[in-house]
Formats: structure tokens, C-alpha cells, sequence
């Protein structure tokens, strides 16, 4: 049975299927029931490491399921060695979660083991809070070395350290499908940052596939932080404009094509319809006339031959021209191309002379040495990052109209059909805080890369319409859920249109009261009806705070 390649664990959660409330043999009989499961949720059911062995038993038999959520079970470096059993020869088994388990560095050691085997098709492996130390970072690049399957790994809260992250970054350049590395909270200095950077400004990185580091929460200077972004940023770039320049050459191509096929099926027809014609005539001719009359048909037939050749050379200058047509749209692409890297220079030129505003002593500091790039100084004292989700377009570009006009030196940074990222300054308590906003499509293609975002963000903001009461109601059975998977960050549900609301209320509106109250019970930390930039500002004073109060 064929299995949806489309679901990851980090984009279905509100697709999930929970059988948690059942023991193990009742949970490893459904797995093996011939059907096909997108994921299956048993996170803090106290499965322990008895309970693993039935679950590694069903996966052993090839239990289809497509990503299996074991966090917070309690499950040691025993159970790990029963799940190995399962994981080493299932088919189906895409992404696996084990955030918040004992496991322990033997454990860890297991599982590395286990990816060394052909017929394990892992492609994500979550193992945040497993009590993991860099002396089994060896062990993974061995792995690695060796898998062919693995793409992301996240070891969030983990003890990795300096010496971890140095040997981590063997991974960066090396031949494995690694894409991406998640580090929060590993414990990792400027020693361990710097051995990143390192290998991502090689020549070389842009040939590999890893694509997303991310360290956030660790103790890293500034600066090296904006040099490994800066390294990954050009990298998307690069990859974007061959994407661009191999779909152009191939529109080209096709269209040559085309017009090849085209101009050569009529030149066919034209001269088979010709010589028919020509033959039977001159098949009559021949059979009713003497050598006088042969003569005058041969005299013929050369005029004939002649007009062919002056007709086929116009068909050639035809062919030519509208080579030279496509030639010309191949030019302009070029030169479109050309003016992408003119803006992108200048962009590369304004950042370096902002960084010319630095003072006189970090100048010559930066001049003293030669080959080692100098932390760039910090031009705010704090930022956060703020999702925005929602059902219906309208209610979310209302809201980032209300955000861009309350920002300081608005900017966007990118834009395009899946996302739209603007940042500003907004003063709080009189010092300016850097916020990012991301405005997520709804649309279901989009459900994988939203998830990325959301493990990014330190907020998210749901909008719905006041006067939609269906919109109101798909909070909390897709979005909250959807949001809380990849994280416990706060939520804030905001109200668009209040003014659309009728008086007296109809069934379908949801008032002021109403939105409130029922926020909070989805589990969302507040609920706001914006109307204006100034109602923003207050919203992103409340949201910061809250923000840094629970990351204390």
C-alpha cells in the first residue's frame, strides 16, 4: 500500500490520529490493521519500555504509518534498543519523535546504528530533551556518512556543547541529504558557532545540500549569528536564480521546439500535397505527349523545382526570424537577470556602508586583523518574531496594514505566494525593539513549510472575522493545534471587521465578550479587535512582554 509522502510530522497536527488512551497491544493491533496512518500521536502516555516493545513489534511487521509521536513516554535506552528492531526494517516509517525520553548517549548510540541500515527510510528524527551529550556527535556523522534518507534532525536541549557543534559541522560539507540542523538551547559558545561558519564559507557549501542551521538560544555573538544567516541567505538565493534560469532555458526550448515541429509538419504536407500533385500530372502528360511534349514537361518540372526552392528558403528566413525573436527574449531574461544581481550588489553595498557607522575603535580594531571577520555591533537591544495565521486573506492583510503603518523604517524582505516577511522598529519602555512579522499562506500546499515557520516564531497571531463565525470555529480544530505542535509559544487571536458586525447580533456574529472568553478556553493567552496602527502598538507591547515573561 502506497503511503502520502506529503505528510510531515511537523505540518499535520491537526491530522492527527490519538489512540494514546488504549494500552500498547491494543495501539500495535490498530497499527497492524492494513491501513494507512499519516501519524500517529502517543506522546505522554507513559508507554515506558515495555510498552515500546508492541509498538516496535507492528513496525517490524510493516505497519504503515507514515510519522509516529513517542515524546515524554519514559522510554530509557532499553526501549530504544526494542524501537531499533522496528525501525531498521520498516518501509513506511518517515518521521519519528522522541523529544523529552531518557534515552541517554547508549540510547542515542542505538539509534545511530539503526540509520546505518538500507531499509530504513527515516527522514526526520526529533530527539529534543533526551539527556544527549557531544560524546555521541561521533556517532551521528558516522551514521550519516552512510544514510541516505535523513533530512532534518532536531537535538533542541540537548548538552552538546562547543565540542559538539564542532564535530556537527563536519555535516555542513559532506556528501549526506542532511538539510537541516536544529540546535536551541545546546549550550554552544562562539568556538562552536565559529566551526559553522567555517565550513559555510567554503566555496564548496554551495554544492551540498544542508540548507538550514538554526542555533538560536545559545550564547553566541552577534555577529557570528549574522554571518552564518548571511552564508544560508545566499545560498537560497543562488539556488533561486538557477531555478529561474533552468525553467527560462526551458520555456525557450520548448517553444523552439514547437514552432520547429510546427513549421516542419506544414513544409510536409506542403510538399507531399506538391509532388502528388506533380506526379499524377506529369504521369498524364508523359503517357498523352511526344518527345516535344516531354521536352516542354521537363521545362516544367524545373520551374516547378525552382518555386519549391524559393518557397522552402522562405520558410528557412521565416525560421530565422523567429529565431531571432526567441534570441531577443533570451537577451532581455539576461538582462533581467543581470539587473537582479545590480539590486542584490547594491543591497550588499547599503549594508556594508550602515556597517560604516561603527566607531573609530571597532575600525581599527577590524583593520588590525587580517583574516578574522569582527563582530558587527548590535543595533537593538532585543527582537521577536511574530507569526500570522488565519483562514481568509482579507482578515490577515487588514492586520500587517495596521502592523506596517505602526512600524518604525518598515521594510519587507521578502514577498512571494506562500509568505510575506516585513520588519520595524516599535519603542517600548523607550528602547527600540526589532520586530518580524510572517504572514503565512492558508493554503493546504503551503502546511509543511508553515510549520518551519511557526518553529521560528516566538508569537503567533490567529485572525479571524468578527462577522464569520466558521472562521472563529477552525481556530481551534486547525490552527491552535497546528501552532502548538512545533512548540509551546503564546497565542493571540485578534478580531478583524468589528465594525461589520450587525445590531442586533446575528447567530453568525461573535462579539466582543464572546471572542474573549472563548480565546482563552482554546488556550490562547489574550484577545485583541484592532482597528488602527496605534491599537498595534499597544497589542506589540502586551505581546513582547508576555513573550519575554515566559521565555524566563
Amino acid at each position: 500500500m502506497e503511503y502520502d509522502n506529503s505528510v510531515s510530522l511537523e505540518a499535520a497536527g491537526h491530522l492527527f490520529k490519538k489512540i494514546g488512551d488504549h494500552d500498547p497491544k491494543t495501539i500495535a493491533k490498530v497499527l497492524m490493521n492494513g491501513k494507512s496512518h499519516p501519524l500517529i500521536k502517543l506522546e505522554n502516555i507513559n508507554l515506558g519500555d515495555e510498552g515500546v516493545k508492541t509498538i516496535s513489534k507492528a513496525l517490524g511487521q510493516q505497519a504503515i504509518v507514515s510519522s509516529l509521536d513517542l515524546s515524554s513516554n519514559s522510554i530509557t535506552d532499553i526501549g530504544i534498543k526494542h524501537l531499533c528492531e522496528g525501525i531498521e526494517i520498516n518501509r513506511y516509517l518517515l518521521f519519528l519523535k522522541l523529544d523529552n525520553n531518557p534515552i541517554g548517549d547508549q540510547g542515542f548510540k542505538l539509534l545511530c546504528q539503526s540509520l546505518k541500515s538500507k531499509q530504513c527510510v527515516l527522514k526526520s528524527l526529533y530527539i529534543s530533551e533526551c539527556g544527549i551529550t557531544s560524546k555521541s556527535m561521533e556517532h551521528l556523522v558516522d551514521a550519516l556518512s552512510v544514510n541516505h534518507s535523513i533530512e532534518t534532525i532536531h537535538l533542541n536541549s540537548n548538552k552538546i556543547s562547543n565540542e559538539g557543534a564542532v564535530i556537527l559541522s563536519k555535516l555542513i560539507n559532506s556528501s549526506c541529504r542532511l538539510k537541516n540542523l536544529s540546535l536551541f538551547f545546546c549550550g554552544i559558545g562562539d568556538n562552536g558557532a565559529n566551526a559553522f561558519l567555517h565550513q559555510l564559507e567554503k566555496p564548496e557549501f554551495i554544492k551540498y545540500r544542508f540548507l538550514a542551521l538554526t542555533i538560536k538560544g545559545n550564547k553566541i555573538n552577534t555577529g557570528i549569528i549574522e554571518s552564518i544567516n548571511k552564508c544560508l541567505i545566499a545560498k537560497k538565493n543562488y539556488i533561486k536564480t538557477e531555478k529561474m534560469k533552468a525553467e527560462h532555458q526551458k520555456m525557450i526550448d520548448e517553444q523552439v521546439k514547437l514552432k520547429m515541429e510546427s513549421v516542419n509538419m506544414e513544409m510536409e504536407k506542403k510538399m507531399n500535397s506538391l509532388q502528388l500533385e506533380s506526379k499524377r500530372k506529369l504521369e498524364e502528360e508523359i503517357n498523352n505527349i511526344n518527345e516535344e511534349s516531354k521536352k516542354k514537361l521537363d521545362e516544367r518540372i524545373n520551374n516547378i523545382n525552382e518555386e519549391s526552392k524559393k518557397k522552402l528558403n522562405e520558410k528557412l528566413k521565416n525560421i530565422e526570424k523567429k529565431e531571432e525573436t526567441l534570441n531577443a527574449r533570451d537577451s532581455e531574461f539576461s538582462n533581467r537577470v543581470k539587473q537582479f544581481e545590480k539590486e542584490k550588489e547594491k543591497k550588499k553595498k547599503e549594508n556594508q556602508l550602515q556597517q560604516s557607522t561603527e566607531t573609530p575603535g571597532d575600525k581599527s580594531l577590524e583593520s588590525s586583523s587580517s583574516n578574522i571577520k569582527k563582530p558587527i555591533k548590535k543595533k537593538y537591544s532585543d527582537s521577536i518574531i511574530i507569526v500570522i495565521a488565519g483562514d481568509k486573506s482579507k482578515d490577515k492583510e487588514l492586520l500587517i496594514e495596521y502592523c506596517m503603518s505602526a512600524l518604525e523604517d518598515c521594510r519587507i524582505e521578502a514577498e512571494n505566494d506562500f509568505e510575506k516577511i516585513f520588519t520595524g522598529i516599535i519603542q517600548i519602555d523607550n528602547k527600540p525593539i526589532h520586530f518580524t512579522f510572517v504572514n503565512t499562506s492558508s493554503d493546504d500546499r503551503y502546511s509543511r513549510l508553515r510549520a518551519l515557520q511557526y518553529e521560528q516564531a516566538d508569537a503567533a497571531v490567529i485572525a479571524f472575522t468578527t462577522n464569520d463565525r466558521v472562521s472563529f470555529e477552525d481556530i481551534p480544530f486547525q490552527w491552535i493545534p497546528e501552532i502548538e505542535f512545533m512548540g509551546k509559544i503564546p497565542i493571540f487571536i485578534t478580531g478583524m471587521y468589528p465594525d461589520k458586525r450587525s445590531n442586533p447580533l446575528k447567530p453568525t456574529d461573535i462579539s466582543v465578550d464572546e471572542g474573549r472568553t472563548t480565546s482563552l478556553k482554546f488556550g490562547a493567552s489574550n484577545y485583541f479587535e484592532p482597528t488602527n496602527s496605534l491599537d498595534i502598538r499597544n497589542i506589540s507591547q502586551i505581546v513582547y512582554k508576555d513573550v519575554k515573561k515566559k521565555k524566563k
